[in-house]
């Protein structure tokens, strides 16, 4: 009688420790698939801010440049040179979005060190989105602010 006791507290303890491990193996997946979502929103809008074509001065406060499949864009062709990436947007998992913001031309502020005489600036917002939820892989937006500056003629 003891030792049929003894086996069903260790069966007991047993199947408590394998939920315990399968809640601790889910967490680990939510958080790996957050952190890659981050990592692909956060690559795409590097992607972005390093070619100069994505970040066009031309148009006015609110002139808004996506990549393809957006909608309420002035422009949706947004370049993104990464075969990776251009493989995520082809797929519908991964966009961007790229909206001119603040005045339209002002002095570029004193920490950029440059001459106000012969600069000027101008900023984007640029709004990165990876969304695979459907896969179990997460969703992610990332948002960035970026100051361009524009020679004087």
């Amino acid at each position: 009688m003891i030792a049929l006791m003894f086996l069903v507290a260790m069966t007991l303890l047993t199947i408590s420790s394998m939920r315990s491990s399968n809640i601790g193996l889910h967490m680990a997946q939510n958080e790996e698939s957050r952190i890659a979502a981050t990592q692909a929103a956060q690559a795409l809008a590097d992607a972005i801010v390093a070619n100069p074509s994505s970040t066009p001065v031309v148009g006015k406060t609110g002139y808004t440049a996506c990549t393809a499949g957006q909608m309420n864009c002035d422009r949706v062709d947004l370049p993104v040179d990464n075969p990776v990436l251009a493989a995520g947007i082809a797929a519908n998992y991964i966009s961007a979005r790229v909206e001119r913001t603040g005045e339209e031309f002002r002095p570029p502020p004193r920490v950029v060190e440059s001459s106000i005489d012969k600069f000027t600036s101008a900023s984007f917002t640029v709004t990165t989105t990876y969304d695979r939820v459907e896969d179990g892989l997460g969703r992610q937006q990332v948002t960035e602010g970026v100051l361009v500056l524009v020679p004087k003629q």
